[in-house]
C-alpha cells in the first residue's frame, strides 16, 4: 500500500474502500484549510510537505486550490515524496448534486527539483513585487 497524506480539504472518509482498491491508504482528514492571499498559501503548502515527510508519507493526495497544489508540487519532491490526484466519475443524484466515484489514481510526474528553480525563482519574483514594477514601468513608455 502507498500511504499518503490528504493535501485537499476534503474529508475522504467515505473513499477509503475505494483507494484501498487501488492500493493506495489516504489519510482521512484533510491537510488544506481555508487561506487568504499568497503567504498564506506558500506557508500552508510548506507546513503540509514538512509533516507529510516527517509522519512518514509516501506522498500526498492533490486536490484543491491551484496556487497551493503548485507550492506543494513544487517542493514535494525536493522531500521525496510523491504526488497523485484522484480520478473520479461524477455522477448526479436526483436532486442534481454531484456524487463522485473514485475511478483511479494519477500518479502526478515530474522534473527533479533543481529543474523546477526558474519556476520557484518565478514565483519569488511576484512576491518580490518585481513583476508589479516592471508592468508598471511599460506603462509609462
Amino acid at each position: 500500500m502507498i500511504k499518503l497524506a490528504n493535501a485537499t480539504m476534503h474529508d475522504q472518509s467515505q473513499y477509503l474502500d475505494a483507494f484501498r482498491n487501488f492500493g493506495f491508504e489516504i489519510e482521512p482528514t484533510p491537510r488544506l484549510r481555508e487561506v487568504s492571499g499568497t503567504w498564506e498559501a506558500y506557508n500552508l503548502a510548506n507546513e503540509v510537505v514538512e509533516q507529510a515527510k516527517k509522519e512518514g508519507y509516501d506522498g500526498l493526495l492533490l486536490g484543491g486550490r491551484t496556487d497551493l497544489m503548485i507550492y506543494i508540487a513544487v517542493q514535494a519532491p525536493a522531500w521525496g515524496l510523491s504526488l497523485y490526484v484522484a480520478e473520479t466519475e461524477r455522477i448526479r443524484d436526483a436532486n442534481d448534486r454531484f456524487i463522485f466515484n473514485i475511478t483511479g489514481m494519477t500518479k502526478v510526474y515530474l522534473n527533479h527539483p533543481a529543474d523546477l528553480v526558474g519556476a520557484a525563482i518565478a514565483a519569488e519574483i511576484d512576491h518580490l513585487g518585481l513583476l508589479r514594477e516592471v508592468k508598471k514601468d511599460e506603462k509609462n513608455h
